[in-house]
């Protein structure tokens, strides 16, 4: 599980997904977190205040890239 913090309309809201749930956004200059039934947030990194995860969960696979 990941905890993401981030700035949103109504004030600072924190989530927590699969760690799998993150990736870069297309859309903006940020990260993209699949939310469980809600659809996607696309998060610019000027909004994000933190992503906090384990370290197993954060290491990233270039072998098959």
């Amino acid at each position: 599980m990941a905890t993401i913090t981030y700035d949103a309309p109504d004030g600072t809201a924190t989530e927590e997904v699969d760690a799998d749930h993150i990736s870069d956004s297309g859309k903006v200059q940020g990260v993209r977190i699949r939310l469980e039934d809600e659809g996607f947030i696309h998060l610019p990194y000027t909004r994000l205040y933190w992503i906090r995860m384990s370290e197993e969960e954060g290491r990233v696979d270039y072998s098959s890239a």
